[in-house]
């Protein structure tokens, strides 16, 4: 239950942003949900008056569809039962002329006297609001539908409701009418929310005002079940069976806690009661789902329907583990271009870091703690928490930047928003994911590849030995890969093979090491040395990008049979060393250099390990920007 009892405490924490909508900085709205409330998108919002009369209506376009609405315990979680709503519902709630319309009610139920029966107590409670008396006197005609035809809003012929439209309707009605292009289904699935007009003063929309909220949930909350021992706060509170779903999205109908599977032997075998496994009270239930709902829309990363989640109680916005360095950074200094520059250095890019892990920490109470969270739904109904823990946010922000630190290299490609640059850092746990597994990973290799991840900035673990191989294996393979892919590829390989080869001692070492006497890393420099030599060749002659020098073309080769392969690359250098003339000496002594360092018996033809991606990549980089002495 500590999971339920952190979600409870993080709404507690934020009670002054229940029912206030906030908008994402990709433009989405959402609310952290009141009690008994929930979220549904509408299709048609109809206008009252204060006095019940119908004054206007209109199609909702999609991105305005989402809806607060307020819910019971049944209706929150209903299937094929008729169960109303609050106030906003479906046409066969809040139609009295449904069946005259061609309506037909499920299961025979009059779902209308239903509903409206449901609305009466509310408005005739002490608890009733003047808006929604006024939404119940215009109900209680039972002329919805005949004036949402009226107004052309939907569409009806011998009056009877169209279900689809069809293309032969047109001769007659003219173009398709507005209705059927947000309908998922026909026009008996239609939702209405209602708003009331009052022309003297301007109040709030009936699904935005914090009174009408307040009026529901007092007078809802003296309609709840019989008390019990609440297993979260561990208080005598009205218990409830039923819990929220919805979690990830509007349509998402996997609930984290349920118990209704009576034939599958659920809980049968140690419990003869589900109550006996769990009781849970309404108010937690709600407060904690509608906590998880409302953290998920803000800053949830959702990959092929597994969230994955991090937040604080009292400061939520907290860096995600499957962020990119750079992406820490833009996310708190979003105006800052300094860093975005090829010209920046290691250390720089270290130094401003830091500043965006103390400006993330400074507003955090002390031994305040951070949570993670990994959810994912193994079927439609059911939903499990594959991972979570909650840890101080002095240790994590210590863990989280050692990750940073230490799986860190220069990337040159695009973030969140697509744009090119060049940045030191550790690269998105979905980039590593996907440099993994390249085109043939789909979504579930992917996914699974980051839940491996996680642990490993969070509780600092060594990355697995099999993400190690299979990034040393792809990015050794550059002739299957487009350049700018191999080269991304690249970069996130010698991150992770820097983090892999430098565990212990928790290095970052980008620059060329000329020390190094490695093997592994030596052959690297080599290769790199031969790849700029034919590069420089080719461009001598104008033929540069025109095909894949011999380096690039044996790579693959040369991973796994060094000494060999060398062989073959050195006997194709000797016709483009002669072009170069008197620059070719330079690289001749370079790989005399690196030569030199080689034990006699560590000169063969063994495996070599990741340690050559980063012999190659810094040999490269310096080759590509160390100035000669002569030109400066």
């Amino acid at each position: 239950m500590s999971w339920l009892y952190d979600l409870y405490q993080t709404y507690e924490a934020n009670q002054d942003l229940v029912g206030k909508p906030i908008r994402t900085s990709w433009g989405k709205e959402i609310v952290l949900l009141p009690v008994a409330h929930a979220y549904q998108n509408a299709q048609i919002e109809v206008r009252v008056t204060p006095q019940g009369e119908f004054y206007e209506a209109k199609v909702i376009p999609k991105e305005d569809a989402p809806t607060v609405i307020p819910v019971t315990i049944e209706s929150a979680g209903r299937t094929s039962k008729p169960t109303p709503h609050g106030i906003h519902d479906g046409l066969q709630y809040v139609a009295g002329d449904f069946e005259s319309y061609g309506g037909i009610y499920k299961k025979g139920n009059n779902s209308y006297e239903t509903y409206m029966g449901n609305l009466r107590e509310w408005c005739q409670s002490p608890e009733a609001h003047p808006k929604v008396q006024a939404i119940f006197t215009y109900l209680e005609k039972g002329t919805l539908i005949s004036d949402l035809v009226e107004e052309r809003v939907l569409l009806a012929k011998d009056h009877q409701l169209i279900p689809k439209w069809k293309k032969e309707l047109e001769a007659e009605f003219g173009e398709k009418p507005e209705i059927f292009s947000v309908l998922a289904g026909d026009q008996f699935s239609t939702f209405v929310r209602f708003s009331v007009y009052d022309a003297e003063i301007i109040t709030d929309e009936v699904w935005q005002d914090l009174s009408v909220i307040e009026s529901y949930v007092q007078y809802y909350s003296q309609n709840l079940p019989e008390a019990g021992l609440d297993y979260v706060t561990g208080q005598q509170l009205p218990i409830t069976e039923n819990h929220p779903s919805k979690v990830r999205y509007g349509g998402d109908m996997a609930k984290i806690i349920s118990g209704n599977d009576l034939q599958n032997f659920t809980f049968r075998g140690r419990f003869s009661d589900k109550n006996q496994v769990a009781m849970i009270s309404y108010e937690a239930s709600q407060k904690a789902h509608n906590a998880l709902k409302w953290l998920v829309g803000k800053q949830g990363f959702i990959l092929d329907g597994r969230v994955f989640l991090v937040w604080g109680k009292t400061q939520l916005a907290v860096p995600s583990p499957e962020e990119s360095s750079m992406d820490v950074f833009a996310n708190l200094f979003p105006e800052e271009t300094k860093v975005v520059t090829a010209d920046t250095t290691a250390q720089q890019f270290a130094e401003l870091f830091q500043q965006a892990m103390r400006g993330y920490q400074k507003d955090l109470t002390r031994d305040a703690p951070i949570y993670i969270m990994i959810l994912d739904a193994a079927t439609p109904g059911r939903m499990g928490i594959l991972y979570y823990r909650s840890i101080q946010h002095v240790d994590y922000f210590k863990r989280f930047e050692q990750w940073h630190q230490t799986c860190f290299w220069r990337h040159t490609y695009g973030s969140k928003n697509k744009q090119r640059y060049t940045f030191w850092g550790a690269p998105a746990l979905r980039d590593i994911a996907e440099a993994v597994y390249g085109a043939r990973g789909n979504e579930t290799l992917v996914k699974n590849t980051v839940e491996q991840l996680f642990p490993c900035v969070i509780d600092g673990r060594m990355i697995p030995k099999n993400i190690v191989q299979s990034l040393l294996k792809r990015a050794s393979n550059p002739v299957g890969m487009e350049n700018w892919e191999w080269q991304k590829t690249l970069s996130i390989a010698c991150a992770v093979m820097n983090k892999h080869f430098n565990f212990k001692k928790g290095e970052r070492n980008v620059a060329l090491d000329k020390n190094e006497t490695d093997r592994s890393y030596l052959f690297g420099r080599m290769l790199a040395v031969a790849d700029k030599l034919e590069e420089d060749a080719l461009a001598a002659n104008g033929k540069l990008g025109s095909r894949q020098t011999n380096a690039i073309r044996y790579m693959n080769a040369f991973s796994m049979h060094p000494e060999t392969t060398w062989k073959i690359i050195q006997q194709n250098l000797i016709p483009y060393q002669s072009r170069l003339w008197g620059n070719g000496k330079k690289f001749q002594d370079i790989l005399k250099e690196i030569g030199n360092k080689f034990e006699i018996s560590q000169y063969n033809d063994e495996h070599l390990n990741g340690k050559y991606l980063l012999g190659y990549y810094s040999q490269k980089y310096e080759l590509e920007n160390k100035k000669d002495k002569t030109e400066e």
